[in-house]
């Protein structure tokens, strides 16, 4: 293995090294402090799946200690599973700038090194297990077109390839023959457009017992995180969620809405004669 290289991340240092077939290797506990897990060890076995690997180091007192280092896989597996901001901004830094940077260079710098032909691209298999997660998001998660194309075009940006995917998704119900995005709003406020004077909340929870919505869940660092999606896409489509873009959120076709009032909501007794 080479020596470590060490990088800044909001003040907390990651160090990393290389193994002997050049591959990186992060120091898992700077990353789980850069992401802000409070327990390191923990952090690593509930959520890494990769073979422990060890690497000495010298602390600050002089003395070696076998710390624990993580493949890239891992390191993802610790982003996807941080729910605090830094985490998108740590796996932008990590998986745009530092890895390709090592690979290229075999060393770290501030300063972004120069595109070149020798730059390294991902291997087929990464390809291929890019392309199957993001399928497998986009059916457990029922999302859009457009964050569908969203994931392909960050795919085809990490191979380089510029032009190849349209710019554009059609959002609209299969059946509805609009060529391009139809209006979609959040429950809440068609609701108001609507005149319907039931709050969100009790609207949601018809639109779960009539299956036009589901309820999903995803870990997290404090237990178990429960959102909604949208199971009838011919009334509405799973937006990524402004809070949170490991959440879906629902949005329903304005055009469509009325049915969708008329399927949900429950019938009103028929005057007697």
């Amino acid at each position: 293995m080479s020596n470590l290289i060490p990088f800044q991340f909001e003040g907390t240092s990651i160090r990393v090294v290389t193994d002997e077939h050049g591959e990186p290797l992060f120091v898992g506990k700077d990353v789980c402090e850069a992401l802000g897990f409070t327990n390191p060890s923990d952090a690593m076995n509930t959520h890494c799946r990769g073979v422990a690997k060890r690497y000495p180091i010298v602390d600050s007192l002089g003395r070696t200690q076998e710390a624990r280092v993580l493949t890239e896989p891992d390191v993802l597996r610790l982003i996807v599973n941080c729910t605090l901001p830094a985490a998108e901004e740590f796996e932008r830094l990590v998986f745009e700038e530092i890895l390709p940077t090592i690979r290229r260079t075999g060393s770290y710098t501030h300063e972004k090194a120069k595109p070149s032909d020798s730059t390294r691209q991902p291997s087929r298999n990464q390809v291929a297990a890019a392309i199957l997660l993001l399928r497998a998001a986009a059916e457990d998660l029922k999302l859009a077109p457009s964050a569908v194309l969203g994931g392909y075009q960050k795919i085809e940006a990490h191979l380089g390839i510029v032009g190849l995917l349209p710019n554009y998704a059609t959002d609209a119900p299969n059946d509805s023959g609009a060529g391009s995005s139809e209006v979609a709003k959040p429950v809440g406020q068609l609701l108001e457009e609507f005149g319907v004077s039931m709050s969100a909340v009790a609207f949601n929870r018809l639109l779960v017992q009539s299956g036009f919505l589901v309820e999903m869940e995803r870990k997290s660092t404090n237990g178990t995180k429960r959102y909604k999606s949208v199971a009838n896409l011919a009334f509405g489509k799973n937006a990524t969620h402004p809070n949170n873009q490991k959440e879906t959120q629902p949005l329903w076709y304005a055009s469509r809405f009325q049915e969708l009032l008329a399927r949900t909501l429950p019938k009103k007794p028929e005057a007697a004669a």
